[in-house]
């Protein structure tokens, strides 16, 4: 786009009170902007005045308060993550004062009755800001507000005690050499040690994952299993209980018949009965792979142990899984990880992302910018006229109080801003892999790197005008699909022949045999995967229904013990399952995209997957919208046809 553009980084903050103080200003300020835009008269309201001066005043409170979120999820300070968490409840309790605010609602309404002919995204503006009013109530009588604006407050600050719990909790499980046995020596070499010899295994995933998957013991894996579904069991189950009974409140006082209702009316779906269609058909056709499946592993698990009465449980999902496709298919997912060390696997990734999207990545040098914490490093983004697009961080290995999973955060959302200037994106893209050199990788983190980037794609190439339509800013029920799409490279041979090489021995590549095995063995699996997916969507959508549960753990504990394989007895399950905030009655989003996604790669797959021009019309019209259009129609304008789900079951084997 011929727009002119700028790229600026963030600085940030190092001290609690450097962290208070941001957000004090930040509201300040806002409350000055807020009666600028509520004091107007009827006569004088245009279209700037109003939904632009939201708009510019979201996208500042947005730069800033990302700023403190990521800080809460990343920093290495306990203090500075404690500090950062109550300036998020702060802000986020004006953030509600602010959008009841009478004046403002009035004057946008006034603007909208003036009728002026509006088009693209700036009618999607208006008529989703109009939307958004009245999903908060402002239109409802004012003590109905005012319960509104308690009950939001309460549940702002309950999620994000909630996510912090779960963030800072921490527990091991002490092993013996013998109770190892099955994970590699140099696994066990770089685990810690207690004074009298035993080993430490956290619920990190780079300790807790191998552990599940290679742990020959049955005990071993039982015990960290039970470890891990008791995440933040002490301080979280009556959090979720207060969450659910409140998001129950909120969605009554608003005339909906539950959460589920209230949440998905936003979404592509629009109903929740449309979800649930969409996953009983979607088990349906599962099942019968399913209990394909779970015989095979079954059957391994009884030659195994020598019980012909032994049953597969949740922690043998993994390890079984495991050894099914290397007794079967010869895939050996602990030696796959000697061909993907990390730095190589970078190279490989960032030449192949440069060539299909027609863009450049440049690593800044270290000290040439602000960061908050000596692992991360700073890339910028360009197309190929050497004009800057925006910028990521990455911050790739685990340590103690860091969100414990793989997320892409927003920083600097992308927006054309007052001068006609459009400020370009910045994200940090944070993940767990290990630390220990050669930082090897698994199979299943580079496609977590594939997915992620994605979304880091999604962010960074967005040319929508408002911070409102930005980048990821999409139905949440297709925020998944541009990352899920990406996800297909990390299973094709030529694709790994670039990003893979032995650690050791550089002329030793993955074979074209073995990939196809992989992609067999993924097939193999796909039922209980998606399976898996589907219970964990059905948990979420059940404790958020029309009839309100007394215990969600236990309600999230059945369903998917009914529908996957039973929660191991006495834990909870829920109270440290951390989509609950920000997915709640949206975790069916990931198996809905996947349908998107693989629709989306077939045409890669006639075309070629380092097809340019394949790879700028996924830019031009999946990337750089945003939510500036209808999602349908985003996916419709890069698929020349309407979605079908026939690729995703063919890519499942089915």
């Amino acid at each position: 786009m011929n727009i002119p553009s700028k790229l600026e980084l963030p600085n940030f903050e190092t001290t609690p009170d450097g962290i208070s103080t941001l957000v004090d200003r930040l509201i300040e300020k806002s409350k000055a902007r807020i009666k600028e835009i509520g004091n107007q008269s009827t006569a004088d309201v245009t279209f700037k005045s109003t939904l632009v001066a939201l708009d510019d005043l979201g996208w500042e409170e947005g730069a800033a308060i990302s700023r403190v979120h990521l800080l809460h999820n990343v920093s290495a300070n306990e203090d500075l993550r404690k500090a950062a968490q109550e300036a998020i409840v702060k802000f986020q309790n004006w953030s509600i004062e602010r959008a009841y605010d009478p004046k403002v609602y009035a004057a946008v309404k006034s603007y909208s009755e003036k009728k002026e002919k509006l088009e693209g995204e700036e009618k999607k503006l208006l008529d989703e800001t109009l939307r958004d009013f009245k999903r908060i109530g402002l239109d409802l009588p004012l003590n109905k507000q005012t319960r509104l604006k308690d009950l939001q407050k309460k549940l702002s600050e309950i999620e994000t005690q909630f996510s912090s719990a779960i963030n800072e909790y921490q527990d091991e499980l002490l092993l013996s050499r013998e109770e190892l046995e099955g994970l590699d020596e140099d696994f066990i070499k770089n685990l810690k040690t207690t004074e009298n010899g035993k080993f430490r295994v956290s619920l990190d995933y780079p300790e807790y994952l191998p552990v599940m998957e290679f742990a020959k013991l049955e005990s071993t894996r039982k015990q960290l299993s039970i470890k891990k579904n008791n995440t933040a069991k002490e301080t979280n189950t009556t959090r979720l209980s207060d969450m659910v009974v409140l998001r129950k409140e909120i969605a009554e006082v608003l005339g909906y018949s539950s959460w589920n209702h209230y949440v998905i009316e936003e979404r592509m779906a629009k109903t929740p009965e449309k979800v649930f269609d969409f996953l009983g058909g979607f088990e349906k056709r599962l099942r019968p792979k399913v209990d394909r499946e779970l015989e095979q592993l079954q059957k391994l698990k009884r030659e195994e142990t020598h019980d012909p009465k032994a049953e597969i449980k949740t922690w043998d999902y993994y390890h079984y899984a495991s050894l099914y496709k290397k007794k079967f298919y010869e895939v050996d997912t602990r030696s796959l990880r000697e061909f993907f060390p990390l730095d190589h696997v970078l190279t490989g990734f960032f030449k192949l992302i440069e060539t299909l999207f027609s863009i450049h990545f440049i690593e800044q040098k270290t000290g040439s910018f602000d960061r908050w914490h000596d692992d991360v490093r700073l890339f910028k983004v360009t197309d190929l006229t050497g004009t800057e697009l925006g910028a990521f961080y990455l911050d790739l290995f685990p340590r103690k109080g860091k969100y414990g999973h793989a997320a892409a955060f927003g920083l600097i959302e992308g927006k054309l801003l007052p001068g006609g200037v459009y400020q370009r994106p910045v994200k940090a893209m944070v993940c767990n892999f290990s630390k220990e050199a050669p930082h090897l990788l698994s199979h299943a983190e580079v496609e977590t790197l594939f997915h992620e980037f994605g979304h880091i794609l999604h962010g960074i190439l967005t040319w929508a005008k408002y911070s409102k339509f930005s980048g990821t800013s999409v139905a949440w029920d297709f925020v998944e699909a541009p990352s899920q799409v990406l996800e297909n490279w990390a299973w094709d041979y030529d694709i790994l022949q670039m990003i893979a090489k032995h650690y050791k021995d550089p002329k030793k590549k993955i074979s074209k045999d073995l990939v196809e095995k992989m992609n067999e063995a993924l097939k193999a699996g796909a039922g209980l995967f998606y399976l898996r997916q589907v219970s964990f969507a059905k948990a979420d959508l059940s404790i958020h229904g029309k009839t309100l549960t007394k215990d969600p753990v236990a309600l999230i504990n059945q369903v998917i013990s009914e529908t996957f394989l039973p929660v191991p007895e006495g834990t909870s399950l829920g109270a440290g399952f951390g989509h609950l905030v920000g997915y709640a009655s949206g975790y069916y989003g990931y198996a809905w995209s996947d349908v998107m996604a693989a629709d989306m790669f077939s045409l890669f797959q006639s075309a070629g997957l380092q097809n340019k021009d394949l790879g700028l019309r996924l830019r031009k019209e999946i990337y750089e919208p945003g939510s500036s259009r209808d999602e349908n129609v985003s996916l419709e304008s890069f698929l020349k046809r309407p979605l079908s789900y026939d690729s995703f079951f063919e890519s499942i084997g089915l």
